[in-house]
């Protein structure tokens, strides 16, 4: 093994990304070291990139969504979170949040996102100029420096692992949206979380999911995943036509649908999701993660009259682990084809391109953008 390793780091808000060399640490009691075999890059990444997540500094280090090989094991790891053995070699989804696994909140309530003494998740953590360096997955390796670090050892090929985290988020919206068997279903936003979203509505027993977004690729994989109809928002731009033809793609009547979760990131979708939720349902809000602006919003007609409930889903949820085991199980019982949703990947040279592409047309190399990942060995 290289005694160096490389990471792409984003010098300032919309700046330069360089490649940069760093020794390699040498892990300690309850620490590992992680070959980074491919790293997802979301629109959060994107909005980090332009600033508008004031928790991260630069220069910075992305990157969240991460599975690898486990290269050098500190003292004391044997295990996976689920008990299973694991040695040098093995590969692993890492969970990025971290969290102390002794406090109240971790060990009782077990909501180890409130946890008192939770550090900054991997691929948030800043500066990158200073020590633990290699604290993101756009690098050839991550530095697991924290002892309470959650990972599983899987055996699905790379491009299907980095998927786990991702689908965490999806699974969080469609609790907070209160799927049941035989829920009718909107999905705005066909991006990974979109169809991810898609992918845990149908496992909560779903009984009709309408897909809305573009471009024609995504939501050609987001019929293949789950959803029985798509609408094209380039084919219907105008917002009231839109809403009839959700409405008739539901193909109950009118009413609107059970649950609406909301993953297209801009404020003016997310009333349209209010229009699209029908009397007594449920708005499960994911895509606003920073701050996007406001909204003209009535909550006489737009929230009590039509005793409708507005869930906001930040990330996995503060039971955040759960969720991310029950979707490794979920990719690994297979059937969807997964293994399709990574459209492109990228060099660590390539970060600032695929940066841009998130957060503009979302086109790279004359393709419509799936998903992106980040192959370090590319």
């Amino acid at each position: 093994m290289s005694e160096t390793a490389r990471a792409a780091i984003v010098t300032s808000v919309a700046g330069a990304v360089e490649v940069r060399g760093y020794d390699l640490p040498h892990p300690g009691p309850g620490e590992f070291l992680l070959q980074v075999e491919l790293c997802g890059m979301c629109g959060t990444d994107a909005h980090v990139y332009r600033g508008r997540l004031d928790s991260v500094r630069f220069p910075a280090l992305l990157g969240h969504e991460i599975v690898g090989r486990l290269a050098v094991l500190g003292d004391g790891v044997t295990t996976d979170h689920a008990g299973r053995p694991v040695r040098a070699g093995d590969r692993v989804g890492v969970f990025p949040a971290l969290s102390c696994g002794r406090c109240y909140e971790c060990t009782v309530r077990r909501r180890p996102g409130s946890c008192p003494g939770r550090r900054p998740s991997y691929g948030f953590a800043s500066p990158a100029d200073r020590p633990p360096y290699l604290t993101g997955g756009f690098a050839t390796h991550l530095y697991a420096s924290n002892a309470g670090t959650v990972f599983y050892r899987t055996d699905l090929p790379p491009e299907v692992a980095v998927l786990q985290e991702p689908l965490s988020v999806a699974l969080h919206a469609a609790e907070r949206a209160a799927l049941r068997i035989g829920s009718t279903v909107v999905v705005q936003g066909v991006g990974a979380i979109g169809l991810m979203a898609v992918v845990a509505a149908r496992a909560a027993g779903a009984a009709r999911i309408v897909a809305v977004g573009g471009p024609p690729a995504r939501l050609e994989l987001a019929a293949a995943l789950g959803a029985d109809e798509v609408v094209d928002l380039a084919r219907v731009p105008d917002p009231d036509r839109r809403r009839g033809a959700v409405l008739d793609a539901l193909g109950d009547g009118g009413r609107g649908a059970d649950a609406v979760i909301g993953t297209a990131g801009s404020p003016e979708a997310f009333l349209e999701g209010v229009r699209l939720t029908a009397d007594g349902g449920v708005l499960a809000e994911v895509g606003n993660f920073t701050d996007r602006g406001t909204i003209p919003f009535n909550p006489y007609s737009d929230l009590l009259r039509r005793d409708i409930t507005l869930a906001g889903v930040y990330g996995a949820g503060p039971d955040m682990q759960r969720r991310y085991h029950s979707a490794l199980s979920i990719l690994q019982r297979g059937g969807p084809p997964f293994e399709r949703l990574v459209s492109h990947r990228v060099p660590l040279t390539g970060v600032r391109r695929a940066l841009e592409a998130l957060g503009g047309g979302y086109s790279l190399d004359g393709r419509d953008v799936v998903k992106l990942a980040v192959d370090p060995s590319a």
